[in-house]
């Protein structure tokens, strides 16, 4: 696919072929389809079941296949002879594989060039939140589908609906301008996957109709004239004398009119009351800590007293942040809208979506990389993430599709252009043309930010927005320590630094030939850092291995100061070479700032661009290890390490983040609202206020002087109350049964391969008897993987669909294929302990199979031991382990029909009162 192909099209085939998990003498195909498409938009087709006796029940719900007519269906050997004689003359096939089958087909039809249309939808359309077969039928129908079973047959139409799409939407210049770029350098691509885009476009009207065609425009290398330009406008001037306050009765009626006029909504007692709650903290710039159960309606519960106080005051403003990308984009674009609908002031009110800088991609710095000699994988990388560029509102420039990665992160070069290119550093307010700063323009003309927790905690170090959000909402709250803590955290990664130094050693020695006399001599001296640089980074490495020789990949490690392994036996004098070798290297390459010296070197300016951006990254890594040097011993500071086969990480971040909290949050805010279904223990919000420093609010000027309600009031800059509020579920507690079954073990460490063994030997019999309709939550992938392998053939066999989360795989298409298959059983690790919702009798069982306590080697909570008396430790140690099993239990009712049982498999659980209540 990535290849030169050099050939003429004259038609296209499309093939598809549901694939099981097991083989039937070296067969797993049972049912293939095809189309062959032509210039006169004629159709050839091939469809044929294959005889297959190992049809699991998640494959009959795929392709509404049953047993019994694939018993009766020919043998493979005979389907494949049709099928290749039907695709003779066919050189390629174009082929969708949303279960990555592709390799069997391929063989199956005797094809080895292909174009993977997975692959084409993840590149075009990465903003799309669904690839599976049915997320795709909906993004092009534009209709909800029921059912995710589709015959080989209609996913081949799916296929062909898709390159239609493809090439008349996507690749159109009057629905896309950005088209021309794309088309020109797809062509350059000098690919197979590249010459079919174009022919299908160009020859669009002859296979497809219609009476214009896609290209209306010169294909042109231009690209950027087609990106958004940031547009900065002068901030707003605030009064804050005039604050108008919001009437109570204004928002019931607002409530009132939400449940009138929007599908699905009701007027609830639970959400007015936590809406008056939002309007008083606005009302009197308090800083409220709301714990509001399911149901509770706290999205709209908060943005209707928030944007009915931006009305009554035009210069305020209000910051969102939430810990999800998914809850970011559900309140950005379906919540406020619905919001905005309920007054015609409202939609007078500019609103943003700011991400974080890692989450976008620079436009320059993607240019200044542009080489003319790029082909194949290389430019289709380029162009990938231009294309990102260009979609940065709907996609995310962080994140990349899983086919895509398969098929272009073949080589360093994807991995380095892509680390290279990302906003997060080196991306300032001068690249107007970037994403990132056209994002920070809207925010700072916008009056509701939504963001994340990470972005807010930083935000005042934002020269652009610094100042601007004296009111915040913090939604899923209960996450808020942990992004902060990992916002102010200080890391150097080996590999990012190695992937800096291979670039600027390639460019050395491109440009060595035209160097002469004093030139000549910095580029040795520049070379001669460069393997000094990159002997160091290995020989860390080495170290690194010899301290930990046992440690699994990616483990988080406490990070020895001092040890034997280290030179002097202490780390600091590691961190002080490496500083000192990054500012030489940085030094040495100053010669390349004249402009002489590069029209010497035949330097074309994006070249030199890109240089001093390598070099800016540089200076950046050195002064990361001298903070890293200094801050290492700090009291409140953990050292940590990652290590994998070619590279390691060093981190230091703090404990204990109130102190953080307070001169980023409170000293810079009016009114702070803390709001999630989980933020007490015991009954009180001790635990949570000591977390995020409410415990002492301001320091030494904190007291405890009763207000008009009884809450203590901080004293300082401005006094202000500090409430806390509990607004229980609206939904019977009756419609939740709690169940410890008898023979329940210990799932202890020491334990843990006999509570593995009860595990197995319940948990069967438990999805039986709930006729699957089950979410199954593990602490650890580890524990997740031997338990499917103890139980996995026993489920299955019993006929319910068994869904498996696998690390660095997007957990959307489990989600919707659990929603859809009622008997199915889905086993999960941390992304599904929260923020997943699964209404009606498609859950009516979770299984929680060990309590989620942190664990006990992670730095943090040695840290934390170290630190604090022991009762203190057990303390928190458990408030955790509370906060992640409420959370859990949560999934279970998240509407007021919801009913079922919540099953605990680790008899420790008994310990936890609370859970019984």
């Amino acid at each position: 696919m990535l290849k030169p192909y050099n050939r003429p099209v004259d038609e296209v085939a499309f093939v598809y072929g549901h694939a099981g998990l097991k083989a039937d003498n070296g067969n797993r195909i049972y049912e293939v389809a095809a189309t062959i498409l032509s210039r006169d938009a004629s159709r050839r087709n091939f469809s044929s079941l294959v005889r297959y006796p190992y049809l699991t029940e998640r494959e009959r719900y795929h392709s509404n296949i049953s047993k019994e007519s694939l018993h009766e269906a020919p043998p493979a050997e005979e389907v494949a002879v049709r099928l290749r004689s039907f695709l003779e003359k066919q050189a390629f096939v174009l082929v969708l594989d949303p279960y990555s089958a592709l390799d069997l087909l391929l063989r199956f039809c005797a094809k080895d060039r292909f174009v993977d249309l997975t692959f084409a939808a993840e590149y075009f359309l990465p903003h799309v939140e669904s690839f599976s077969p049915r997320g795709l039928w909906e993004y092009l129908s534009g209709k909800r589908r029921e059912k995710i079973s589709f015959s080989a047959s209609e996913l081949v139409d799916l296929s062909i609906e898709l390159v239609r799409h493809l090439c008349g939407d996507r690749l159109n210049d009057e629905t896309q301008p950005s088209s021309a770029a794309l088309r020109h350098y797809l062509k350059m691509s000098d690919t197979l996957f590249g010459d079919v885009m174009i022919h299908l476009v160009q020859h669009y009207q002859e296979y497809w109709g219609g009476l214009f065609s896609p290209v209306a425009r010169n294909d042109t290398a231009d690209w950027m004239p087609f990106l958004e330009k940031a547009r900065f406008s002068p901030a707003l001037t605030r009064n804050q004398e005039d604050r108008r306050t919001i009437p109570e009765q204004r928002i019931e009626t607002l409530l009132k009119g939400l449940a009138e006029g929007a599908p699905g909504f009701k007027f609830r007692d639970a959400q007015l009351k936590y809406s008056l709650c939002v309007t008083e903290a606005l009302n009197d710039g308090a800083v409220l800590t709301l714990e509001a159960g399911t149901g509770t309606g706290k999205t709209q519960g908060y943005l209707i007293p928030v944007m009915d106080y931006l009305r009554l005051n035009p210069d305020e403003r209000v910051m969102i942040s939430t810990y999800t990308k998914s809850l970011q984009d559900q309140i950005h674009s379906r919540e406020i809208p619905r919001t905005m609908a309920l007054e015609r002031d409202f939609r007078n009110i500019p609103v943003a979506l700011l991400k974080g800088k890692s989450n976008y991609l620079c436009a320059e710095k993607l240019n200044s990389a542009f080489e003319e000699d790029l082909k194949g994988a290389q430019l289709l990388t380029w162009l990938y993430f231009a294309n990102l560029i260009f979609l940065f509102r709907h996609a995310d420039g962080e994140t990349v599709g899983e086919r895509v990665d398969r098929h272009l992160n073949t080589s360093p070069y994807f991995r380095r252009l892509h680390s290279e290119i990302s906003a997060k550093t080196g991306c300032t307010g001068r690249h107007i043309l970037c994403p990132a700063q056209v994002a920070r323009a809207e925010a700072r003309s916008a009056r509701v930010v939504v963001t994340n927790h990470h972005k807010l905690a930083l935000i005042d170090l934002d020269e652009e927005l610094s100042g601007m959000f004296r009111n915040c909402i913090i939604d899923e709250a209960n996450h808020f320590e942990q992004a902060v803590r990992n916002a102010f955290r200080l890391s150097v990664n080996s590999r990012e630094m190695m992937d800096t130094l291979s670039y600027l050693e390639l460019v050395l020695h491109r440009v060595l030939h035209n160097a002469a006399g004093d030139v000549e001599a910095s580029i040795d001296q520049c070379r001669n850092l460069l393997e000094e640089l990159q002997q160091a980074v290995e020989e860390f490495g080495h170290i690194l291995r010899r301290i930990f020789p046992s440690s699994a990949r990616g483990e988080i490690l406490q990070l020895p100061l001092c040890h034997a392994a280290y030179a002097d036996g202490k780390i600091e004098k590691a961190l002080q070479m490496f500083a000192d070798l990054l500012k030489a290297l940085a030094g040495s390459l100053s010669f390349l700032e004249d402009p002489d010296t590069c029209r010497a070197l035949k330097l074309l300016p994006r070249s030199q661009e890109r240089i001093k951006n390598a070099s800016a990254r540089i200076l950046s890594d050195a002064e990361n290890f001298l903070l890293l040097e200094k801050t290492i011993r700090s009291d409140n500071m953990v050292a940590a390490c990652q290590l994998y086969s070619r590279h390691w990480v060093l981190m230091v971040h703090a404990v204990d983040v109130s102190g953080l909290i307070q001169k980023h949050i409170y000293d810079r805010r009016d009114c702070i609202v803390y709001t999630s279904a989980t933020l007490r223990q015991r009954d009180r919000f001790d635990d949570f206020s000591k977390i995020v420093g409410m415990d002492c609010p301001d320091h030494e000027n904190a007291a405890s002087t009763p207000g008009g309600d009884g809450q203590p009031v901080m004293l300082g800059w401005k006094e202000r109350p500090f409430r806390f509020s509990t607004l229980p579920s609206p939904f019977s507690r009756d419609a939740v049964k709690m169940i410890l079954p008898e023979g329940v073990v210990s799932g202890s460490y020491g334990n843990k391969q006999v509570w593995l063994k009860t595990v197995a030997e319940l948990m069967p019999a438990l999805i039986r008897r709930n006729r699957g309709r089950t979410l199954v939550l593990f602490s650890s992938y580890s524990d997740l993987e031997a338990v499917a392998v103890l139980t996995g053939d026993e489920i299955a066999a019993d006929g319910f669909p068994l869904l498996l989360q696998a690390p660095g795989q997007s957990t959307g298409n489990l989600i919707d294929e659990f929603r859809l298959i009622k008997e199915s059983v889905l086993f999960g690790v941390d992304t599904f302990w929260y923020g997943v919702d699964f209404q009606g009798d498609t859950l009516t069982q979770v299984i929680i199979t060990r309590i989620p306590f942190p664990h006990p080697f992670d730095p943090l909570q040695i840290a934390r031991k170290r630190m604090l008396p022991a009762k203190e430790f057990w303390n928190r140690y458990y408030y955790e382990a509370m906060i992640k099993l409420k959370q859990g239990i949560g999934r279970l009712i998240r509407s007021e029909n919801d009913r079922g049982q919540v099953v605990f498999l680790d008899s420790r659980c008994r310990h936890f009162e609370e859970l019984w209540q």
